[in-house]
């Protein structure tokens, strides 16, 4: 009789299992840290929404007073995101959230940004260049530091004496990982995003159907990452030169993602869902502004990642494959399709990515065993 011990085939695991679950952690921290701040992302977005209404019939100028109040309202939850992210990221990964938080405000700093501004492109410290960038709006620095972050916490909380923890520990943080940050994971980020900007100029240049393909099906991933903004700044110089087509192919993925904000919506019976649905879908039709969609839906319920790839990567072919360009620099929305050309051509695209991404969803459900 053998005296091999016996394994049950559930204590069996590969290597892609391994990795699927912490895939699967790595994007549960990433949504369970979005889920404070997505009330005040869906209001933010419902008001910017409003007002680029009320501007566009000519009830409030975007010069006015009332106008920049507003708009600074709106606005704040995204230029700050890191500050916010900071918190809710290390609250979630056990660390102290405040910490956090200031990590996260280190990089929107007015000294940093001042320097952004009048284009000072690298600053000293203790000898190494720090690569400087306007990382408002970003996701993937801080997200990256927030793991590091929590390391270090757990680290210091087992070698620092106790009674001195309160402040000991914060400093420590912050000496390491601001530096951190400014020295290696924003430059990264912004490394990243140069990189996909020539592989999205190199596609373009060899056919605008695989480019928008590729461009259509990535976005949505740029965007929750907060990578598309390393991207946007070649659209700007497109347009110094003339039309861009960059931001016409990458349009269908907002477009798909409401097509399934509206899908969830219609679906659903969890009075909740519904109404994050709501508040997502009404932002990101009228002004473009889709984070409610993104952080409240897609990446909680991951069968729509794979929906929003596809209906996003044929509305973008769609548009490549035409020729689709932005005259004039906006972000997608049904309020700003006549900065495209040729229209009627770049409403079959992103209808065909609403569609699709609406289709998809309804038809084939949106909850899975990963579910949240």
């Amino acid at each position: 009789m053998s005296n091999q011990k016996q394994i049950h085939p559930d204590q069996i695991h590969s290597p892609n299992q391994t990795k699927e679950t912490k895939l699967a952690k790595v994007l549960g921290v990433i949504s369970g840290s979005f889920a404070p701040i997505i009330g005040v992302l869906a209001g933010a977005g419902l008001l910017k929404a409003l007002l680029s209404v009320l501007n566009t019939i000519g009830w409030l100028s975007n010069e006015s007073g009332a106008y920049i109040i507003l708009s600074a309202a709106g606005d704040a939850i995204f230029h700050f995101l890191p500050l916010f992210l900071g918190i809710s990221i290390a609250l979630k990964l056990g660390a102290n959230g405040y910490v956090g938080g200031v990590i996260g405000a280190s990089i929107l700093t007015p000294e940093i940004m001042h320097l952004v501004e009048n284009d000072v492109k690298t600053i000293d410290f203790f000898g190494l260049p720090v690569l400087l960038a306007d990382y408002s709006s970003t996701v993937f620095p801080i997200f990256i530091a927030m793991f590091v972050y929590a390391g270090v916490d757990r680290f210091l909380k087992k070698v620092i004496y106790k009674d001195i923890q309160m402040f000991i520990n914060p400093m420590i943080s912050l000496i390491i990982l601001v530096p951190l940050t400014m020295l290696v994971f924003g430059p990264i980020g912004t490394l990243l995003g140069e990189g996909l900007g020539s592989v999205i100029n190199f596609l373009s240049g060899k056919s605008g159907l695989l480019a928008g393909a590729v461009l259509g099906a990535s976005w949505t991933f740029l965007t929750i990452m907060g990578l598309h903004w390393t991207i946007i700044p070649l659209a700007i110089v497109n347009l110094a030169t003339g039309p861009d087509p960059i931001i016409a192919m990458a349009a269908a993925a907002p477009f798909a993602q409401v097509g399934i904000g509206m899908a969830v919506f219609l679906k659903t019976r969890d009075k909740d869902l519904k109404a994050l649905a709501a508040s997502g879908i009404v932002p990101g039709a009228l002004a473009g502004t889709t984070e409610a969609i993104n952080y409240g839906i897609i990446l909680r319920y991951r069968k729509t990642m794979i929906y929003v790839i596809i209906a996003a990567a044929i509305g973008g072919a769609i548009n490549g494959s035409v020729g689709v360009v932005m005259n004039d620099f906006v972000l997608p929305s049904v309020l700003s399709i006549p900065a495209f050309t040729p229209v009627w051509e770049y409403l079959i695209g992103i209808g065909a990515a609403f569609a699709i991404g609406f289709l998809l969803t309804y038809l084939l459900g949106y909850e899975g065993k990963n579910s949240k």
